[in-house]
């Protein structure tokens, strides 16, 4: 989240209402994650422009780094409610 703000701040982009989810399925024994999915959703005027700087900010992540090849990750975007 804090990569995502980073980026939205750095390029001085219209984004608001910043808000995210995550989901996870728990696979069997040993208890642990199976996947995870973080629903990312903001006020946007561009749906384009929110889904470059999600993608930049998931790069860079160092969370989502660690995570990725261990487990199913996915990100989505989704509509603020």
């Amino acid at each position: 989240m804090s990569n995502l703000l980073a980026a939205i701040k750095a390029r001085g982009a219209e984004v608001s209402d910043v808000r995210t989810e995550v989901t996870g399925t728990l696979a069997d024994s040993p208890a642990r994650f199976a996947s995870i999915e973080l629903r990312v959703m903001a006020q946007s005027a561009s749906s384009e422009l929110l889904e470059k700087l999600v993608e930049i900010s998931d790069r860079g992540c160092i969370m989502m780094n660690t995570l990725r090849g261990n487990l199913d990750v996915k990100i989505r975007i989704a509509s603020p409610v």
